[in-house]
C-alpha cells in the first residue's frame, strides 16, 4: 500500500478510487453484480430493523424515530459520502450519549424532548459537516486507541443497565447507574421469568448465529420469534413488556429558537457526540476501505455524515453515525457499492405502513439485541493487550471506562483525554539522550553497549529522541553537560538529530546558548541526519552560532569530518 503524505488520503495500489459527483452515484454497478449488491441491501435492512428500533429505546424517542433517522441519513450519505458500504444512520453507541444529557431537561419522548435532540442533529451535522470541508479529518486520531477502548466499554456497561429492567420485565427508574441498580434491587420481587427467557434466548440465538454465518439477519430472526411467541402465548399477562403502539409518522420539523440554557446543552452535547462520530466513523471508513481495497476519503465522509446528521434534525430525528456492524454486514453479505445502502434505505421507506405491526415487539427481545451490542463494545481482549504493552495507557482505560460510568460521559471522556495529552507531554518533556558508537568495521552508529559498539576517541555522538521545544530544552542542557563532564576529553559533539523533526523558539534559544559555551571551550558541534524543517531553522536563523552548525546526511560523515578537522 502508498501512502500519501495525509493518513486519510491513502491509496492502495491499483485500487479503484469511487468516483464523486452526482452522476457517478451508481459506480461499480454491472449487470454482473447488481442481483448480489441487492441482496447485500436487503441483508443491511434485515439487520437494521431491529437495531434501529432497539436504538430508539436507548435514545428516549418513539420507536418509528430511528427508522426515520435511518431512512434519512442512508440516502443522504448515499449521495454524498464516498465509502461505497459504510452504512449510518442510528447508532447505539451515541444514543446514550445525547439521552444522557437531554434527559435532564426534557422528559423522554416529550414534544421538548424531540426538539431537543433534532436540535442536537442539526448542530452536530454541522460541525462534522464543517470538519470534513475543513479537511480536519486528523482530529479522528486525537483520542488514543486505550482511551477509546476505555470509553466505548464505559457505554457498553451503561446500556447493558440501562436495558437490565426491560430484560427482567420491570419498570426503569433513575438516571445514573447507582440509581438504576437501587431501583432493581427494590423491583426483583416483580421479575418476570418469561422476560428473562426472551432476552437471554434473543442474546444466544445471535451469538450462535454469528458464529455460524454472520451474513444471516440472526438479530430479525430472534425478534419476529419473539413477538410470535409473546403474541400466540399471551405473554403480556405473563408481565412481558411490549413495545406498544408504533406510527409510522412522517418526517416533522421539529426546530424552533431554544433558551439560551438549553442553547449550551445542545452545543456541549453535540461536541461530545463529534468526538465519538469522528473516531468511530473514521475507523470504521479506514477499516472497510482497506479490506476492499479502495481509497478512502475521510473528509467527504465526514461531509457526507455531517449533512446525514442535518437532514436527521430536519426530518424531526436525531443525531446518527457511521455502525461499523451494519457496515461489516454489508461487506460479508458482497457489498460493494453505495446500491446496497441505498437499497437499505429505500427498503425501509417502502415498509413503512407495516410498522403498525411491530406493537407487539417484546422489549426483552429488544433488549436482548442491545446485550449484544453493547457486549461487541467491551473488548476484553484488546484491555489485556493494552495492559501487556504498557501500564500507564492500561490505567488511561479504566479511567476513561470508569469515568464515563461513575461520573458521566462527557466529564469522563474529558478527564480521560486530560491525562493523555498530560501523559504525552510529560513523556515528550523527558526525552533520552541516547550515546551512539561506531560498529567494528563499518560506518553504522548505534546505541551504545551493543557488541561490538565502541565510542570515538574525543568525539560525543548522541541521539535526542524527541523534537527540540520548550518542554525539553532544559533536560537537552543539562543531559548533554552531564555526558561532557564524564567524558572531558570530547573536543567534537555530534547530535544524531534525526528523531528531532523541529525545533521551537525555546530549544533554538537554548541550542544557541549550549553551542556559545562549546565554542568557548573550543568544541565543535554538528548535526547528522536533521529534517528539513531543523535545517531551515538553523540556516535562517537571526543567531550567527546556529548558522554555522554544520550539517550531515549522516553520524560517519559528521564524525569524519570533525575529527579530520
Amino acid at each position: 500500500m502508498v501512502l500519501s503524505k495525509h493518513d486519510n488520503e491513502r491509496t492502495p495500489v491499483g485500487a479503484r478510487v469511487p468516483s464523486s459527483g452526482l452522476k457517478h452515484l451508481f459506480v461499480g454497478v454491472t449487470r454482473e453484480n447488481l442481483p448480489g449488491q441487492l441482496l447485500a441491501g436487503v441483508t443491511l435492512l434485515a439487520i437494521a430493523i431491529p437495531e434501529q428500533l432497539a436504538t430508539s429505546q436507548l435514545a428516549g424517542v418513539p420507536a418509528f424515530t430511528a427508522m426515520i433517522a435511518f431512512i434519512a441519513a442512508s440516502i443522504v450519505f448515499f449521495a454524498v459520502g464516498s465509502n461505497p458500504i459504510l452504512s449510518v444512520g442510528a447508532d447505539s453507541t451515541i444514543a446514550p450519549l445525547f439521552a444522557v444529557a437531554l434527559l435532564r431537561v426534557a422528559p423522554a419522548s416529550s414534544a421538548h424532548y424531540l426538539e431537543l435532540v433534532a436540535a442536537t442533529a442539526v448542530v452536530t451535522g454541522l460541525i462534522v459537516m464543517a470538519i470534513g470541508l475543513l479537511k480536519l479529518g486528523w482530529l479522528a486520531d486525537f483520542l488514543s486507541m486505550p482511551i477509546v477502548a476505555g470509553f466505548m466499554a464505559g457505554i457498553g456497561l451503561i446500556i447493558m443497565v440501562h436495558q437490565l429492567p426491560r430484560a427482567l420485565g420491570i419498570v426503569s427508574r433513575g438516571e445514573s447507574i447507582g440509581q438504576r441498580l437501587n431501583a432493581i434491587g427494590h423491583s426483583l420481587g416483580h421479575v418476570s421469568g418469561w422476560s428473562i427467557a426472551i432476552a437471554i434466548g434473543t442474546l444466544l440465538i445471535m451469538v450462535v448465529g454469528e458464529k455460524l454465518n454472520a451474513k444471516l439477519p440472526w438479530a430479525l430472526g430472534a425478534v419476529v420469534a419473539a413477538t410470535a411467541l409473546v403474541s400466540l402465548g399471551s405473554l403480556g399477562a405473563h408481565g412481558v413488556l411490549t413495545l406498544g403502539a408504533v406510527s409510522a409518522g412522517a418526517p416533522t420539523w421539529r426546530l424552533h429558537w431554544l433558551a439560551p440554557h438549553e442553547l449550551t446543552i445542545v452545543l456541549t452535547t453535540a461536541l461530545t457526540l463529534v468526538v465519538v462520530i469522528i473516531s468511530q466513523s473514521a475507523a470504521t471508513s479506514r477499516t472497510s476501505a482497506d479490506e476492499l481495497g479502495f481509497a478512502d476519503d475521510l473528509s467527504r465522509d465526514f461531509v457526507g455524515i455531517g449533512l446525514a446528521n442535518v437532514a436527521a434534525g430536519f426530518a424531526g430525528a436525531f443525531p446518527v453515525n457511521a455502525s461499523p456492524a451494519r457496515t461489516t454486514v454489508t461487506r460479508l453479505a458482497g457489498g460493494r457499492t453505495k446500491l446496497a445502502g441505498l437499497v437499505a434505505g429505500v427498503g425501509a421507506l417502502v415498509l413503512s405502513p407495516v410498522a403498525k405491526y411491530a406493537h407487539m415487539i417484546p422489549l426483552a427481545a429488544l433488549a436482548g439485541v442491545l446485550f449484544f451490542v453493547a457486549g461487541r463494545l467491551i473488548k476484553i481482549g484488546q484491555f489485556r493487550a493494552i495492559l501487556r504493552a504498557s501500564r500507564v495507557e492500561f490505567a488511561l482505560s479504566m479511567v476513561s471506562l470508569l469515568g464515563v460510568v461513575l461520573i458521566g460521559v462527557e466529564q469522563g471522556l474529558a478527564i480521560a483525554v486530560g491525562l493523555a495529552i498530560l501523559d504525552q507531554t510529560w513523556r515528550a518533556a523527558r526525552p533520552r539522550m541516547i550515546e551512539l558508537g561506531r560498529r567494528a568495521g563499518t560506518t553504522s552508529w548505534e546505541p551504545l553497549g551493543a557488541p561490538g559498539v565502541q565510542r570515538a576517541a574525543e568525539v560525543l555522538a548522541v541521539l535526542f529522541d524527541e523534537d527540540l521545544f520548550f518542554a525539553n530544552a532544559g533536560v537537552f542542557r543539562r543531559e548533554l553537560h552531564e555526558l561532557l563532564v564524564k567524558y572531558p576529553e570530547t573536543q567534537h559533539v555530534v547530535i544524531d538529530a534525526v528523531a528531532m523533526s523541529d525545533i521551537d523558539y525555546t530549544g533554538m534559544t537554548t541550542l544557541a546558548q549550549v553551542v556559545t559555551d562549546l565554542v568557548k571551550d573550543h568544541v565543535t558541534i554538528s548535526f547528522a541526519r536533521p529534517s528539513d524543517a531543523v535545517r531551515h531553522r538553523l540556516n535562517n536563523s537571526t543567531d550567527e552560532v546556529l548558522r554555522r552548525i554544520k550539517q550531515f546526511d549522516n553520524t560517519d560523515a559528521a564524525v569524519v569530518d570533525a575529527v579530520g578537522a
